[in-house]
């Protein structure tokens, strides 16, 4: 009896020294607490292999960076031993219990594996020698771990297999009576659990980099009177992490005369930004070009252009401009009505005369045309509001036709176009109510089917696209099982491959059907009883059945009253269906199936 008091002591103790040891992880200021609950198979003295459960808890970081060693820290456990280990170990003198626990921890990265051992004590602990529970501390250090680069991504922190080394001491100090005075036992980790105990993203080391944005690659300064000025500005940012040296920048071209730029950009701190001013300076006549060139401490952007241009001009002179040259007001039922906008703007620096806007062409009966245009001062717009009224099917075009006193562009063409619908549909909606059956040859039965097809047809054509569900059903079959023939029954689903197409000329209807068949349930009695031998959510043919239906010769399909279609069809095998695979495609598939269809219109 005292023995297997013994036993039940180093039972009890096994979760204790267990879950203390497999506390271990990495911890700093963005340590998050986390636990996890293992079972274990330890082998005992004279009990054998024994059943345990950890709880593993510990602060372990959830984000590291590369380089950068996760901190050590102490771990530390305290175990609730109960009333009958007390009891077992004073039965054989023990006054004390001590030892070790190792358990292995592996990190696994996206490119390696790391293993942590983290080895923890257990001090010399009193046992009571009054009743009750008393505790078991433990204690030890969990190293640093440093990643890589190639460590970068999710690194996760699997527990593994638990070694204990225990030792039960007498009140002199002495090693109580084997075997339970000292033994090692090497615990394995049960199959099939979660062995996570956290889950760290590695990050790389972050490296400041300054980074050059410019808010414009060019500058049109547009038409400019010699001897006037115009000033426009670009915007140079840091977008990086890092100081942004701004070390020079200048004009080139052949026109950088004609351009001056200004700026108090030298260095930039992250998120900041300074201003550039380019100063447009024309003279004589004609356009001018030149480049502001932008040099940076950006390692992979170091100089940045931004191409600049202007017209000088001896006099002050208007320019045309509008948003669009070719305007479709799309397509509009007889009797209604589409608009568009087209905008007039003045990009010279005079004002500009709007002398005329009309509308031509043979078909502009169904155009309309009103404006607000009259002078419109530099750098102004004004709006022509277009309309079309649908009077026939058709397409139509006209011509909206602006004069003013730009003196290079004095008449510009807008190009308008549009079309007429009545509204009529050359497709026709049907929804079509499916009944009738298919009988299966190769287990001499007959499956009920009932469901619905969604017909898109094209009248013009004869052509139509088909929605077909087809409700699940279930029937009667006759499976050989050992020397036994034993009825059966089977659910069947269909599951649609693909739209169903065919047509429907001069009242003959042909369609093609794919679907998959599904056999979810197949079961039969034995002894009264209902077995289940076969199917499951997988369990379907390997590839789609191809049905094709025909109406009867002699017969008128119509799109009004439907009519009847029948057609025969190969059954493939089937798959994932569990052990009796072979057995079901014995009485479900092969060839030379019928199928029997009425197909009613519904509301």
């Amino acid at each position: 009896m005292k023995l297997r008091k013994l036993d039940t002591t180093v039972r009890r103790l096994g979760p204790a020294i267990a879950a203390a040891a497999l506390m271990a992880g990495g911890s700093q200021a963005m340590a998050a607490p986390v636990s996890l609950e293992l079972e274990f198979t330890c082998p005992f003295p004279l009990i054998g292999d024994q059943p345990i459960r950890a709880e593993i808890s510990a602060d372990i970081p959830t984000q590291q960076t590369v380089g950068d060693p996760t901190p050590e820290f102490t771990i530390e456990a305290l175990t609730v031993v109960n009333e009958d280990s007390r009891t077992g170990l004073k039965l054989v003198g023990s006054e004390t219990i001590e030892g070790t626990a190792t358990n292995q921890t592996i990190v696994i990265t996206p490119n390696r594996e790391i293993d942590l051992t983290v080895p923890l004590t257990i001090p010399p602990s009193p046992i009571p020698s009054v009743a009750g529970e008393f505790t078991v501390p433990a204690e030890g250090v969990s190293p640093a771990i440093t990643f890589n680069n190639d460590d970068v991504g999710e690194a996760l922190i699997t527990v593994g297999g638990l070694t204990l080394d225990m030792i039960a001491r007498t009140a002199n100090g002495d090693i109580a009576p084997a075997p339970i005075g000292q033994f090692t036992s090497d615990c394995t980790q049960n199959p099939g659990q979660n062995n996570v105990l956290q889950a760290i993203q590695v990050i790389e080391d972050e490296v400041e980099t300054p980074r050059i944005s410019v808010n414009r690659e060019e500058i049109a300064f547009g038409n400019v009177q010699a001897g006037l000025t115009e000033e426009q500005t670009v915007t140079i940012a840091n977008t990086g992490n890092a100081a942004l040296g701004i070390n020079n920048i200048s004009l080139s071209g052949p026109d950088s005369s004609a351009f001056l730029q200004t700026s108090s950009c030298t260095t930039l701190a992250p998120e900041q930004s300074c201003d550039v001013t380019v100063t447009y300076v024309p003279s004589g006549e004609g356009e001018q070009s030149a480049t502001l060139t932008i040099e940076s401490s950006d390692a992979d952007n170091p100089q940045v252009d931004v191409a600049l241009s202007g017209r000088s001009v001896l006099a002050p002179v208007p320019e045309i401009a509008v948003s669009a040259e070719n305007v479709d007001l799309g397509t509009v039922l007889i009797g209604e009505s589409a608009t568009e906008q087209v905008v007039i703007s003045n990009a010279g620096n005079q004002s500009l005369l709007i002398s005329g806007i009309t509308l031509a062409g043979d078909e502009l009966s169904e155009f309309q045309q009103t404006n607000d245009c009259t002078t419109v001062a530099p750098e102004q717009s004004c709006t022509v509001e277009l309309s079309f009224t649908a009077a026939a099917e058709g397409s139509r075009t006209a011509e909206l036709t602006i004069r003013s006193d730009d003196p290079e562009r004095p008449e510009i063409t807008v190009a308008l176009s549009a079309s007429g619908d009545s509204g009529a549909s050359d497709v026709l909606e049907l929804l079509l109510g499916l009944k009738g059956s298919t009988y299966i040859k190769s287990s001499d039965s007959t499956l009920p089917l009932n469901g619905s097809i969604a017909t898109l047809l094209e009248l013009s054509s004869g052509t139509f696209e088909a929605d077909l569900q087809v409700e699940p059903t279930s029937g009667q079959f006759e499976i050989k099982l050992l020397f036994s023939r034993l009825k059966a029954n089977a659910d069947v689903e269909f599951e649609q491959a693909e739209p169903t197409t065919g047509t429907l000329i001069n009242g003959r209807l042909t369609a093609n059907s794919r679907l998959y068949v599904k056999v979810p349930k197949v079961e039969l009695k034995l002894f009264g009883l209902p077995i289940r031998v076969g199917g499951g959510a997988d369990c379907r043919t390997i590839e789609p059945v191809n049905i094709q239906l025909t109406s009867p010769d002699g017969t008128n399909f119509s799109p009004a009253t439907g009519g009847t279609v029948s057609g025969v069809y190969d059954l493939p095998p089937l798959e994932k269906c569990g052990l009796l695979t072979d057995v079901l495609n014995q009485f479900l598939t092969g060839s030379g199936n019928t199928i029997d269809l009425s197909l009613t219109p519904e509301q």
